[in-house]
């Protein structure tokens, strides 16, 4: 493939997956010293500290309908991010067709776990999966047959998303980007 053909099918693979963005692969971006924080709350993302540091909370408000409403100004982690999918490809590893498939079992997984939230009554749609599902398993906790199943299968669920995001699309952490400053 050429770089521009690899370029249109990353588009297109990004555009067909989304984790990246929707609170799904991640909890938060951590900005980088040429991201301006007040200028992306301008531009009305969540920006909070954590451990000191600038992070933009996920999911990002930025994300809709399977686009970046603000691609030209989206912070550096952003710019720089390729998933397992997009290196793979890139590389030669993968098609596009194989990638697909694996965004298409991730979105598989994905379902099945919001649908699960939406059981046990975790209907915090604006807020990451990690964050959502840690909720559960905080006190009180309902100690009923029925709740307790859900929380079990949620677990499994869970736990098998984690899995194939692990294995298909997590990337070991960017050492090249020096830490965030304000």
């Amino acid at each position: 493939m050429t770089t521009f053909e690899v370029q249109a099918a990353a588009t297109r693979l990004c555009a067909a997956c989304g984790m990246c963005c929707n609170g799904v692969l991640f909890y938060s971006v951590r900005l980088q010293p040429a991201d301006s924080a007040r200028d992306l709350r301008t531009l009305g993302l969540k920006v909070k500290r954590r451990s000191g540091e600038p992070h933009v909370l996920q999911p990002c408000p930025a994300h809709q309908q399977t686009r970046c409403t603000i691609y030209e100004q989206r912070p550096e982690r952003c710019r720089v991010f390729e998933c397992r999918q997009l290196k793979a490809l890139a590389a030669g590893e993968i098609t596009e067709a194989e990638a697909l498939a694996a965004i298409q079992e991730a979105r598989r997984l994905v379902d099945r776990v919001r649908d699960l939230f939406r059981e046990v009554g975790e209907t915090r749609e604006r807020k990451a999966f990690s964050t959502r599902y840690e909720t559960l398993f905080n006190e009180p906790i309902d100690p009923s047959p029925g709740a307790a199943s859900l929380r079990g299968k949620l677990t499994l669920a869970m736990r098998d998303l984690e899995e194939l995001l692990a294995r298909n699309f997590r990337i070991e952490p960017v050492a090249s980007l020096p830490p965030a400053r304000e």
